[in-house]
């Protein structure tokens, strides 16, 4: 890990997020690279973000460089073995290896908090970056079909219980 990487924190989002996430999710940069490639409105993000941070089924984190906040990652269950990841950086932080320092960490803490075996990232065919970036994070290509929509790359962290502690390594 890099004096950069070092300085990489999350936090968990919380409904004062919410505000700061919604200008991001409509920034040009972060649209263009989306699965979606769509702006959403102030009350279709509200609704989602409330349900993102109450709920059971989904959790934000936010990144901090240093005590900056650059970008998020979010994790939503599939169920009691797989979720999914969904990470970006605003323009500013990326290519210095801060987003796959953010990767690794989220999944730290998804696999000891939710005690997935499986995550799953759905790239986008054109975004070079992101499968990289995973690729880096410990993510391999995977041919399991159902997990990602058309037009999408499936690339695949599985946890490594350690026999003798039973503790998860990712």
């Amino acid at each position: 890990m890099s004096a950069g990487t070092s300085a990489v924190t999350l936090r968990p989002a919380t409904l004062g997020d919410a505000e700061m996430v919604f200008c991001w999710r409509n920034d040009p940069f972060l649209v263009m690279r989306g699965s979606s490639q769509k702006t959403v409105t102030w009350k279709e993000h509200l609704q989602w973000f409330q349900a993102t941070v109450s709920g059971s089924e989904r959790k934000m984190f936010i990144v901090l460089v240093g005590a900056e906040p650059a970008g998020q990652v979010r994790f939503d269950r599939v169920n009691n073995e797989t979720c999914k990841i969904s990470a970006y950086l605003l323009q500013s932080y990326t290519g210095r290896g801060l987003g796959v320092e953010a990767i690794r960490r989220g999944c730290e803490v998804l696999f000891r908090q939710w005690g997935v075996s499986k995550i799953v990232a759905c790239i986008r065919e054109d975004n070079k970056a992101s499968r990289v970036a995973f690729g880096r994070a410990g993510f391999v290509e995977s041919s399991e079909d159902g997990l990602c929509p058309k037009g999408h790359f499936t690339f695949v962290q599985r946890s490594e219980v350690c026999p003798d502690s039973g503790s998860v390594r990712s």
